[in-house]
């Protein structure tokens, strides 16, 4: 007799509701393709899917955005080759903010102290004129105002006010 037929494991349930998963399923098959052989439609593509785009915005080629509908996105941001924005929760970026490739923003997480492992959405905002560097991290929960430079490969996972520089994993703040 295994351990599972004495203790089974907890149930688990989606947190998405079929709506959602229809949408999610439309994005991923549907939209990709649009996604990569026509540029000058990313911002509408994502405001057909329900993102807030501002104007002047450009999107690269292979960005991997998870759920656009969870995306707040101020005029002419910049958004670099091989960027992840892992839009499971709310996800803010302000007017004239670049990121980097590879960077990535991880609204997401599990919550660890639940046998479930269920699924957290969490929130992340990013002020006005902030420059997340190449392979920088941006974690759940965490709001950087106005100004910040996060420099290439720093892990972020707290709040900073700004303007400032971090740098490092976790990422602190560097001064000049």
């Amino acid at each position: 007799m295994t351990d599972d037929t004495v203790h089974p494991p907890p149930a688990r349930r989606s947190t998405w509701s079929t709506r959602q998963k229809l949408a999610r399923v439309l994005w991923t098959t549907l939209a990709r393709p649009l996604w990569v052989f026509a540029p000058g439609l990313r911002p509408r593509l994502l405001r057909w899917f329900g993102a807030r785009v501002g104007s002047g915005c450009r999107f690269a080629r292979d960005v991997e955005i998870a759920i656009p509908w969870t995306l707040r996105i101020g005029d002419g941001v910049v958004v670099a080759d091989r960027v992840i924005l892992y839009a499971l929760g709310p996800v803010s970026i302000g007017d004239r903010t670049r990121l980097d490739v590879r960077a990535h923003l991880c609204a997401g997480t599990h919550d660890m102290n639940d046998s479930r492992f269920p699924l957290l959405r969490s929130s992340i905002s990013i002020g006005s004129d902030c420059v997340i560097g190449l392979d920088a991290y941006i974690g759940p929960e965490v709001e950087l105002g106005d100004g910040i430079v996060v420099e290439p490969r720093a892990s972020v996972f707290r709040s900073w006010a700004g303007p400032g520089r971090l740098a490092g994993t976790p990422a602190a703040e560097r001064t000049p």
